[in-house]
């Protein structure tokens, strides 16, 4: 078998172990009375997996993934959302990480943003009393909350805690850049591109069509800041696992 056969091969399983694994942290999510929603720990693996395998592996983690798991966990009317924005996002990310990388400046400079945001996002959205839940039946969308249908456990995250991750992605990306190459830190930029993407793509859905299709009506500029925050803490876990395996990778 050809090298180039055996690189499809190992993609091609790597992705369906990626959508096996996303159906399982679907499940699993983090919550807050300031988040208005919840983090799910599918989204840095779904963004892990575009930046490592590549835009077409991303597309179909990202669209099949998040589609599915709108769906069993009870949201149908975003499943469209999530074909569009999650598809859109993984091609992107994946697609301009293979980029050859303009300026190590922009690495940089993307990184700084990043660590900023997630941060700032970390500091007023996940702080305080948090609760990791565990939704134990499916398609109940909203009403999970109200069923018995989640497992939640709540610990206490004080500021400190933002303070430390983010000086752990500064130290993960400047290691990887002085050991390995700077050019690894061209992710982050790949990573803030899916992030706007995710972020738009959700918002013109809310506005257009999600009360046209489904005669719902949401906030969709206060859910900006839900997608947006949800997108960059994954992004910055996404990174940060991304340069670890780059920095023990031969």
């Amino acid at each position: 078998m050809s090298q180039p056969r055996k690189t499809r091969l190992e993609k091609s399983l790597a992705t369906a172990a990626s959508i096996i694994a996303f159906a399982f942290t679907c499940r699993l999510s983090i919550f807050t009375k300031n988040s208005l929603g919840l983090f799910t720990f599918s989204e840095p693996l779904f963004m892990l997996s575009a930046l490592l395998l590549g835009p077409v592996p991303g597309m179909l983690v990202g669209g099949i993934g998040f589609a599915l798991s709108n769906l069993l966990l009870g949201y149908p009317h975003y499943v469209i959302a999530s074909l569009m924005a999650n598809t859109s996002a993984g091609f992107f990310i994946g697609k301009f990480n293979q980029m050859k990388q303009p300026h190590k400046l922009i690495g940089i400079a993307s990184t700084l943003i990043l660590i900023f945001l997630s941060t700032l996002i970390g500091t007023t959205i996940y702080v305080g009393q948090v609760y990791i839940g565990f939704t134990k039946k499916l398609f109940m969308g909203e009403e999970v909350m109200k069923a018995g249908g989640l497992y939640a456990y709540s610990l206490y995250v004080p500021p400190w805690f933002w303070i430390t991750f983010a000086a752990l992605t500064a130290a993960t990306s400047i290691l990887t850049s002085l050991i390995k190459s700077p050019k690894h830190l061209w992710a982050t930029a790949s990573l803030l591109i899916g992030c706007m993407t995710i972020t738009t793509v959700f918002f013109l859905y809310e506005v257009i069509l999600i009360p046209t299709l489904f005669n719902i009506k949401v906030d969709a500029a206060t859910n900006i800041i839900v997608n947006l925050g949800h997108s960059i803490i994954s992004a910055t876990i996404a990174a940060i696992t991304y340069w670890l395996i780059k920095l023990f990778s031969r």
